[in-house]
């Protein structure tokens, strides 16, 4: 994605700040964010560890330790791969323990206005709960079932997500055993992009009242 895109993008985001009242979440089988700027797919952790970074994002597996081993260097840790996601390959990151869960935020602390990822569960069924926070505060929560692709997106700005799996549909607490892949999150761009960005903007402006002219 260009630079242009990506200011309109950011742009259309902040200008609709205001009226957005909730998170927007969306599921589904196949992904759908076009526009983003930092995307993981664990394929170099080839090491057991607690948190990865990768592509700019932070990952954080609360649960067992060393996860279990599940998902790092390919190692499996459930019963079938195919249980997990039709989108998973490879590397995956998963966890498992009472109220278990993945934790994303961009590494730098910025805040991110879309995220999208493939889910999986330790169970046969895919029963999903996630969680949005900005600055410490939880701005938004929800259920889904079935699906094997999560979008979340918040004009607001999101600074971390959680994302839960449990045996059954519409749970919130117990045991989890959550697992992710393929994922991609369009982040607000550090202060100098955005400079820049703006300064493009205004010139293609610029030009334009000029071509009039």
């Amino acid at each position: 994605m260009n630079l242009h895109t990506l200011a309109l993008s950011v742009l259309l985001a902040g200008a609709a700040g205001s009226a957005a009242a909730a998170v927007t979440a969306t599921t589904g089988n196949s992904a759908t964010l076009a526009g983003y700027n930092h995307a993981a797919t664990f394929e170099g952790n080839t090491a057991l560890s607690n948190t990865w970074t990768e592509d700019g994002l932070l990952f954080f597996a609360s649960g067992s330790a060393s996860n279990n081993g599940c998902g790092y260097a390919g190692i499996d840790c459930y019963d079938a791969p195919d249980e997990l996601s039709p989108s998973f390959s490879g590397n995956y990151l998963a966890t498992a323990g009472s109220n278990a869960y993945i934790g994303i935020r961009v590494a730098d602390g910025r805040d991110f206005t879309s995220i999208e990822f493939g889910v999986g569960s330790g169970y046969l069924n895919r029963h999903g709960y996630w969680t949005t926070y900005l600055d410490g505060l939880l701005t938004g929560s929800g259920n889904f079932s079935g699906a094997s692709v999560l979008g979340l997106s918040d004009a607001r700005g999101m600074d971390e997500v959680r994302f839960y799996a449990f045996s059954t549909a519409n749970r919130t607490s117990g045991f989890s055993a959550a697992a992710i892949d393929n994922v991609r999150v369009l982040a607000v761009p550090e202060p100098q992009t955005w400079a820049m960005l703006m300064g493009g903007l205004a010139l293609i402006g610029w030009r334009r009242r000029a071509n009039r002219r």
